[in-house]
């Protein structure tokens, strides 16, 4: 493990979509882990929304909004909007760890006029991760099924 609980690093595996499908049913938290690891962060964070607006109880549909408006076109106060919203809806939810890692990501944790205060890098990373594993257990009994269909989903779109 490295020191942010993240699996070594396979150079075997590098880049290989289809290892990676190979590799879901045993280990397939690692395979999302992986994901995360490789992807370009803003590619991955919109790929998620879209997968998002799918499965997202209504009430985070403004959330999800206000994230894509932001990678539009980033802004400090609503980086800030984003975060409140993110609070009122859960950190523990899809929507709410997306957007939290879109916070984190982004700038100081600390409000406007007091010393910046930023996150540790690895945190942004994380939440990704866990909005992957809240994805492949939707809605299924094997979560080694829902990775898998979310890495087939992600190389399908990453060919397009």
């Amino acid at each position: 493990m490295s020191d942010y609980g993240y699996p070594p690093h396979h150079p075997a595996a590098n880049g290989q979509n289809e290892s990676h499908l190979q590799s879901a049913d045993d280990r397939w938290e690692e395979t999302l882990t992986l994901l995360v690891q490789r992807a370009e962060p803003q590619a991955l964070c919109l790929w998620l929304l879209r997968c998002l607006r799918l499965i997202a109880h209504p009430a985070s549909a403004q959330l999800l909004d206000e994230m894509q408006r932001w990678y539009a076109q980033p802004d400090e106060k609503l980086r800030w909007q984003i975060f409140r919203h993110a609070e009122i809806l859960g950190f523990d939810t899809p929507a709410g760890a997306l957007a939290l890692s879109l916070f984190w990501s982004q700038g100081s944790m600390s409000p406007e006029g007091l010393e910046p205060v930023y996150p540790e890098p690895h945190l942004s990373a994380e939440m990704r991760r866990c909005v992957l594993l809240m994805l492949a257990t939707h809605n299924t009994d094997n979560p080694a099924d829902g990775a898998r269909r979310l890495l087939e989903q992600w190389a399908h779109q990453e060919k397009a």
